[in-house]
């Protein structure tokens, strides 16, 4: 509660619900109000609504709320870039954007990126020539943090599949850029090659965190396959250093191993691909798999939550899906959402109810099995 407060009222200088700050690019002069910062803080608060209810402090689970509807919002009305397709890098002012602007420049054209040294002047000129006394959204460096809103599913719908699509021009056969103007003009198209410099720089890298957020933003849009697609990506530098890990830049850069790794394969199998959503509080597992066409046969045993462990097997074929959950505890609630209806449920005491396009499956027992024909 004190942290959010602080957070507005000691860091948003115009009180637009937008803090300032730098967020998580490591660019000089990038601390106006970085898009990172606006999504993060939107659920900062959605988070903090839900612990205010769990706390029982409905007034301020309310306030909470009103805070992350209005911040969710602002961004999709004043951050997105119908032109590039894709989520503003910062709000600034013309003064800011101009000299972002310079920096960029010296660095696209040290890095020989002659189509981002193109586009980068085009934005000059047109901010030359129409100037605004107000700040105003600019996309400048397709910095990965554009892709925040699609990662924590605040985007419009419409606008994140524009932007999800976009975001793929920024990758090679590793990943996400931490930057995009460091590109090559023929990213985004090659999977097969990779030209390493000799020198280490975090400049034109491409990084896992990037690429697992990535993978997050494109499974909370429906996107299995997409999300996948950068999960085998990030495998593709697996224990080049340390055996069971992968470098903090890929393919063989920087730390030899880095926590957020994790995050990045964890989130989008178990919590999407696998669909576990815990709420140990209540006592309560929700499951909604969406599996990647490809996984035909898959498994995830033994997840602990709190005194609990659940597993779950996968099985798709021509003639039929079958999944299988178990769990250690009897007084525990699953609750298994599939998409469609027509499900066979091995518990014949279990909640099955079925509406908009989905069926809830609510059952108690330790073994749950459903099929589909």
């Amino acid at each position: 509660q004190k942290g959010l407060q602080w957070l507005l009222e000691e860091n948003d200088a115009n009180q637009n619900l937008f803090p300032d700050g730098f967020g998580m690019m490591e660019i000089h002069g990038l601390n106006s109000e970085m898009i990172d910062v606006a999504t993060y803080t939107q659920k900062a608060f959605e988070d903090a609504a839900k612990m205010a209810n769990a706390l029982n402090k409905s007034d301020l689970a309310r306030e909470y709320e009103e805070f992350a509807l209005n911040i969710k919002q602002k961004i999709n009305a004043e951050f997105w870039s119908e032109e590039f397709g894709s989520y503003a890098d910062f709000i600034g002012t013309d003064e800011q954007a101009l000299h972002l602007i310079e920096d960029a420049l010296v660095r696209a054209d040290t890095l020989n990126k002659p189509w981002a040294v193109e586009e980068l002047k085009a934005t000059r000129d047109q901010i030359l020539k129409n100037p605004s006394s107000s700040p105003r959204p600019f996309v400048l460096h397709h910095n990965w943090v554009v892709n925040t809103p699609m990662e924590m599913g605040i985007a419009d719908p419409e606008k994140a599949l524009i932007a999800l699509d976009n975001a793929k021009k920024y990758t090679n056969p590793f990943g996400m850029f931490v930057t995009g103007i460091d590109r090559d003009a023929s990213a985004g198209m090659d999977e097969g090659s990779f030209k390493g410099s000799k020198v280490f720089s975090y400049t034109g890298a491409v990084m896992t965190l990037p690429t697992g957020v990535q993978a997050v933003a494109e499974n909370n849009y429906g996107r299995p396959n997409e999300a996948l697609d950068y999960l085998k990506r990030m495998t593709r530098t697996f224990s080049y250093a340390l055996p069971g890990s992968m470098y903090e830049v890929s393919p063989d850069y920087g730390m030899m191993t880095q926590a957020w790794n994790i995050y990045a394969f964890a989130v989008p199998i178990v919590n999407q691909f696998f669909g576990i959503h815990p709420k140990a509080y209540d006592k309560v597992v929700e499951i909604e798999p969406q599996m990647p066409s490809e996984w035909n046969n898959a498994s995830l045993e033994n997840v602990k939550i709190a005194e609990n462990e659940v597993s779950i097997w996968y099985e798709k074929n021509d003639s039929h899906v079958k999944i299988k959950v178990t769990q250690t505890q009897p007084n525990w609630q699953i609750k298994l959402v599939l998409p469609d209806a027509g499900y066979t449920v091995s518990d014949e005491n279990a909640n099955v109810q079925s509406s908009n396009g989905k069926t809830m499956i609510t059952s108690t027992e330790l073994e749950i099995v459903v099929t589909k024909n």
